[in-house]
């Protein structure tokens, strides 16, 4: 059992490009929300320029070029690594070796054998880790699941998700390591719905099959910028993601989720607050959810889930602050870390699943 951290906690972030600032903000709604029992102390990245920027944010922080440095340190409680995913394997298992609890973000490695890797040097190490599968603390996904598992829901049919987002090498998300095959697992399908692949069978229940097509317009071997992938699901539903890297950078990141079982549709068409749309076994019309209720439903349910997180209830509506808040109470022993890290090397292994579809043009049969 890996032993918790008394007193401050004492972060390194490795990476301080777009995701690197999220988290570190994250951690800055939990620190002052809770007398500061969580301090960033270690910035690392390649661009000395982009961690002294990062590392200004924190009194005393120190700016660093390598990983290496802060693994070398042995005040340095946890990581979070938020680095291209090539960089992960190395990072994540010279990490663990150190004793450095983990946070890793995903996808964990370019293939899912060295996220496997990763898994067992975590495992050998005895430390506390979690991947960031962040669409589990989205407040309308939440919300949604909890309506399915309802008593009069009847079998699922169908579920259909649409995953569009501006191709991410210029704009909100501008990084121009996701259009080089040395430091991308791939596209769209890997490098953004992964997250999609894990959400879908957190809500819905394991996969027994995927068919895939890919398409690449972009012209970088391997980064592919459309996916439609056929899903089955064990409780016999099928399910359709479509995954789409277009070329509208006004247009927001964004997903559409449809599902009919016997007695209820629902819809949404967006990722965090809603509006949800629904109807109920014979009802004549559908009905709405606003956002300010789907807010409240979340609110109610994560806390009587997870009463760790009502120190930041006030921003539970950013999930990357639930996620975050989720691996510090971890740290503290006041809970499991969630999504573990074996969410992350299954989500991996489904989207390569798919990947290995679209190459040989058959279904792929998923062990249990």
């Amino acid at each position: 059992m890996p032993t918790a951290v008394t007193g401050q906690i004492r972060v390194g972030l490795i990476g301080a490009g777009l995701i690197g600032q999220l988290h570190s903000m994250m951690i800055r709604y939990v620190a002052d929300r809770t007398e500061q029992s969580v301090r960033v102390v270690s910035v690392a990245d390649i661009s000395h320029a982009a961690a002294e920027s990062l590392a200004a944010r924190w009194q005393g922080a120190k700016a660093l070029e390598s990983a290496k440095e802060i693994i070398a340190d042995p005040s340095i409680d946890a990581v979070w690594i938020c680095t291209p995913t090539a960089m992960h394997l190395r990072i994540c298992i010279a990490a663990a070796e150190a004793g450095k609890h983990i946070f890793c973000e995903k996808p964990l490695a370019m293939t899912a054998a060295e996220a496997s890797a990763m898994a067992a040097a975590i495992k050998a190490s005895d430390v506390i880790s979690q991947v960031g599968l962040v669409l589990r603390f989205s407040p309308v996904f939440n919300v949604i699941k909890e309506m399915f598992a309802g008593p009069d829901v009847g079998r699922l049919l169908s579920v259909t998700m649409r995953d569009d987002q501006d191709f991410p090498t210029r704009g909100a998300h501008a990084s121009a390591w996701r259009n080089d095959p040395t430091l991308t697992a791939g596209g769209t399908l890997i490098e953004h719905s992964v997250h999609d692949f894990d959400l879908l069978t957190w809500m819905f229940g394991p996969a027994t099959s995927i068919y895939c097509r890919t398409r690449n317009l972009n012209g970088a071997d391997g980064v592919e910028d459309f996916g439609a992938t056929s899903i089955e699901f064990a409780g016999g539903a099928h399910g359709q993601l479509t995954s789409i890297w277009h070329r509208m950078i006004a247009r927001p990141s964004n997903r559409r989720l449809e599902v009919f079982a016997e007695n209820l549709f629902v819809a949404c068409d967006a990722d965090t607050l809603g509006p949800i749309v629904f109807q109920r076994g014979s009802a004549a019309q559908e009905e709405t959810i606003a956002a300010d209720e789907v807010m409240a439903r979340f609110t109610e349910k994560i806390l009587r889930e997870r009463p760790y997180l009502a120190p930041i209830r006030d921003r539970l509506m950013i999930p990357y602050a639930a996620e975050d808040a989720t691996f510090i109470a971890a740290l503290k022993g006041a809970c499991d870390p969630d999504p573990e890290f074996a969410a992350g090397v299954a989500a991996q292994r489904l989207v390569e699943a798919a990947y290995e579809s679209a190459r040989t043009g058959v279904p792929v049969q998923l062990k249990s």
